[in-house]
């Protein structure tokens, strides 16, 4: 069954030696309507979670309380995720019309693909609205619009990079033996893990320093953050890829996770100083209007 009889650079022989071995197990090949059901929801629940996210920073018309370098890096890790389960499925997604297979080997990459193009679209948004400012004296203004041409500059430069990192791929999915084409698979997937960490501690610092969420979406973290539980499950459980394959959504989802909780603390400390506010106040109000009745009565 398993069995191929054209040779394709060597591939062939590294194919019938790991056919049991690639991210993807054959017991996957027909793993049913609820595998289906979980991976479209997991696609239209991520295209649709990132709304609240765009709202906001549309009805608010700034991005404070956001961080770029999130962004940034959250692109960068979304786009090696995709490149690298590419690659270290490279034998699989190859040879898929052969093993009359190519819906389920190509849908776990569409689902990595979806978290992509959202981050892409909220990068999009982030330099629509990063020149929301209410500065309003001249120096304020002019430091500010310095800020914004940093942003856009670098903007440029991620794209740029982006491009070049796709164009290496390519070169190296054309040039390179299969088994080398899967070792640099498993580097970009090592290496958006890493930068799924890195993606999150300024925006945990963020919010940190501001104690609040300003233009941070709590309903999209939250629905995030499970999502990428989820996603762990349909990546790991049903579709068998390994640990490099799934281990930035992990990440993911407990940062995203502790920034909720971090905002939700926050929310409850400054509701509490407020009803202590309110209270001191309604006691001077009340000491206030008894040092009146006195006087009153003394006169």
């Amino acid at each position: 069954m398993n069995t191929l009889y054209i040779d394709y650079d060597n591939s062939i022989d590294y194919y019938q030696k790991n056919v049991h071995n690639t991210t993807n197990s054959d017991t996957t090949q027909d793993w049913g309507i609820v595998g289906n059901i979980l991976v479209w929801g997991l696609i239209v629940g991520t295209l649709l979670s990132y709304t609240p996210q765009y709202y906001k920073i549309f009805k608010n018309k700034n991005t404070k309380g956001i961080s770029e370098s999130t962004i940034v890096f959250g692109v960068y890790s979304c786009l090696l995720n995709v490149l690298g389960t590419i690659q270290q499925d490279y034998t699989r997604i190859r040879y898929c019309r052969q093993n009359n297979n190519c819906y389920n080997s190509w849908i776990p990459i569409v689902q990595l693909i979806a978290p992509l193009l959202c981050m892409i679209i909220l990068y999009v948004f982030f330099l629509l609205y990063v020149s929301g400012s209410n500065n309003s004296n001249r120096k304020g203004n002019m430091i500010e619009l310095r800020r914004q041409n940093r942003v856009y500059r670098r903007s440029r430069l991620n794209l740029a990079l982006c491009g070049i990192l796709i164009l290496i791929t390519l070169i190296i999915n054309t040039a390179l033996h299969t088994p080398d084409i899967v070792l640099c698979g498993k580097i970009f997937n090592t290496t958006s893990a890493g930068l799924s960490i890195l993606m999150w501690l300024p925006q945990i610092l963020i919010t940190y320093k501001l104690k609040s969420d300003h233009a941070l979406s709590l309903i999209a973290l939250s629905i995030h953050s499970l999502g990428c539980f989820i996603t762990v499950f349909y990546q790991g459980v049903i579709m068998k890829q390994n640990f490099l394959v799934i281990g930035n959504y992990i990440i993911g989802g407990i940062a995203e996770g502790s920034i909720v909780c971090m905002v939700l603390y926050y929310r409850k400390k400054n509701n509490n100083y407020q009803i202590k506010d309110t209270m001191l106040f309604d006691d001077e109000l009340a000491n206030d209007y008894i040092s009146y009745e006195n006087e009153v009565v003394t006169l």
